[in-house]
């Protein structure tokens, strides 16, 4: 998704800013920015770090290990303004079986309406726990989702759970109109030395006949 100083993030964190350090008609042609943001913008990837401090940082991520085959539950049918999404109702909307090394994608919808707008974090639908416990049993390689994986007012039990078992998390995916259930997920973040996250592109390679 686009990132920009419109673009929202977690309640209380610094927003995105974007200025001018060099600009053409000063320089003979050439421009340069600076910006400051929490990491947590837009489409982004958290690392085990951001809640174990023994955990990864980015830059001890390979690319090569967060590009992998993912599995998407369409769970639009029965996502609702800050409901708990069951793991029953995550199982049941899976394509097939969740494999070692896979993603689990979850797509809510709610990025795709609400993503411009506050109550994408305020009235934002979360998982149950049972969800992260299950991704690790599972021997996945990480969650990634259209929305907060945790409502910050009943605690962040997901966001514990996958830090501390060395999974990575992606939240804020935009744009999943036409998503197929079975594909290759590229998720590429800025390679943040000493990240406890980092902004990312994610995209898919869907696989052919």
């Amino acid at each position: 998704m686009p990132v920009d100083e419109e673009t929202i993030v977690p309640p209380g964190l610094p927003s995105y800013r974007q200025g001018g350090v060099v600009r053409s008609d000063e320089s003979g042609g050439y421009e340069s920015d600076y910006i400051t943001s929490t990491i947590h913008v837009g489409t982004h990837m958290d690392a085990p770090l951001h809640f174990d401090p023994e955990g990864a940082p980015v830059g001890d991520l390979p690319l090569e290990g967060l590009i992998r085959p993912t599995k998407r539950a369409d769970l639009r049918d029965v996502t609702e303004p800050e409901r708990e999404i069951s793991l029953e109702e995550l199982q049941a909307a899976l394509p097939a079986p969740l494999e070692p090394e896979d993603y689990l994608f979850i797509h809510t919808g709610w990025a795709d309406e609400h993503i411009t707008d506050i109550s994408y974090y305020l009235e934002s639908p979360y998982y149950a726990p049972e969800i992260s416990e299950f991704v690790v049993e599972s021997g996945a390689r990480g969650l990634i989702t259209d929305t907060a994986i945790d409502s910050g007012e009943r605690g962040y039990p997901n966001h514990f759970t996958l830090c501390e078992n060395d999974r990575v998390i992606v939240e804020n995916v935009a744009g999943l109109e036409g998503l197929p259930d079975e594909f290759t997920t590229w998720v590429v973040p800025i390679r943040l030395a000493r990240g406890e996250g980092a902004p990312a592109r994610v995209f898919l390679v869907e696989e052919g006949p």
